[in-house]
């Protein structure tokens, strides 16, 4: 089983691809992802938000601010931009159970 660091790595590089498919993978069948707008539950509607979310990566460049991981809770701060967006601030936190993500909350400052 993966550790709560290994998890946020895969989330990543799965984000890295665009592709919702491999991002979903590190994702519980019960996860809860709550941003300001929207609670998703579960895997389909996790999906489903990352599929319209995720072309708008393409050419992201991260700058992470700050990542630390203390038991099962990975928190995530990061700013970037591409021809798309220009997040100016952006916070992640994952709640790690199992080797998958159980619980995500996101919310960014988009300029």
């Amino acid at each position: 089983m993966k550790e709560p660091q290994e998890v946020f790595e895969s989330h990543m590089k799965a984000v890295d691809t665009l592709d919702p498919s491999q991002v979903i993978e590190d994702y519980a069948d019960d996860a809860l992802f709550v941003t300001p707008d929207y609670t998703y539950k579960g895997r389909t509607e996790i999906f489903n938000f990352y599929k319209e979310f995720l072309p708008n990566f393409e050419g992201f460049e991260f700058v992470t601010i700050k990542q630390e991981t203390h038991d099962n809770v990975v928190y995530f701060v990061w700013r970037g931009k591409n021809k798309h967006l220009n997040i100016l601030l952006a916070t992640d936190t994952y709640i790690i159970e199992k080797g998958k993500i159980k619980q995500h909350t996101f919310a960014a400052i988009n300029n």
